[in-house]
């Protein structure tokens, strides 16, 4: 479920940390963090090619768009590329002026992920308006048959963002090019991955710690079970 888009709330103390907010558009860190650890040769075959040449600093930078505040380490975003030639009809050019960057972007509004907020590297630009937030999303969710109704391509064209006439299923060069992004999102699912089975083992940690406990307190309490009915025998005697 999707949080309350709304405007960001001042500290009173001190300079916080940025905390990602719904709408603004965020890079992302070439340098992953995990919750857990991998060895280098794990990581490698982990990632696809494309992923890890993002990593690698073999191809441009990435972005995403803020679509939920964090809840604990995570929050989910919305792909962002710098490859505007492949607009569709669910790839959204968003032109630099709306969003504030160096340059124009595409929206993959398909394609939303989970991510740890430890790999944002900055905010970039201006955090979008709320009604282009939520068109971005809802030409999301009717691609994915979520809503009935697409919004009006006149009035997306009102907000600063294009769409194309290519269909990612009736155009092989959309297709692939899905394709490679969903590889590219490796950078983000993997650290996730790391993170579940990192909260995992702590959980398991933590009940065989409790259970080991429990057992030596219920063997301290035999122990002195024990211990008194040698003293109530001997004084019998």
């Amino acid at each position: 479920m999707r949080k309350k888009y709304e405007k960001s709330k001042s500290a009173n103390m001190g300079k916080p940390l940025p905390s990602p907010q719904p709408g603004e558009i965020w890079e992302l860190s070439r340098k992953i963090r995990y919750y857990g650890k991998f060895y280098p040769n794990e990581e490698h075959q982990l990632y696809s090619s494309e992923a890890q040449s993002f990593l690698q600093g073999k191809t441009p930078p990435r972005y995403v768009m803020i679509v939920t505040e964090p809840e604990a380490e995570i929050v989910s975003v919305m792909v962002l590329s710098v490859e505007t030639n492949f607009i569709s009809n669910v790839d959204v050019l968003m032109s630099a002026d709306i969003s504030g960057s160096a340059q124009d972007l595409l929206a993959e509004t398909w394609h939303i992920q989970p991510m740890l907020v430890d790999n944002l590297l900055q905010p970039i630009g201006k955090r979008l308006s709320r009604d282009i937030y939520d068109n971005l999303l809802s030409l999301g969710d009717y691609f994915h048959g979520l809503v009935n109704q697409q919004s009006e391509t006149n009035y997306l064209e009102q907000l600063g963002l294009s769409l194309g006439t290519n269909e990612v299923f009736k155009s092989s060069e959309i297709f692939l090019f899905h394709q490679r992004e969903e590889a590219w999102s490796d950078i983000l699912t993997i650290p996730v991955a790391a993170y579940y089975t990192y909260l995992k083992g702590v959980e398991l940690t933590s009940q065989i710690l409790t259970e080991q406990l429990q057992i030596e307190q219920e063997l301290a309490e035999f122990e002195l079970s024990q211990n008194r009915c040698c003293e109530l025998q001997s004084r019998q005697f």
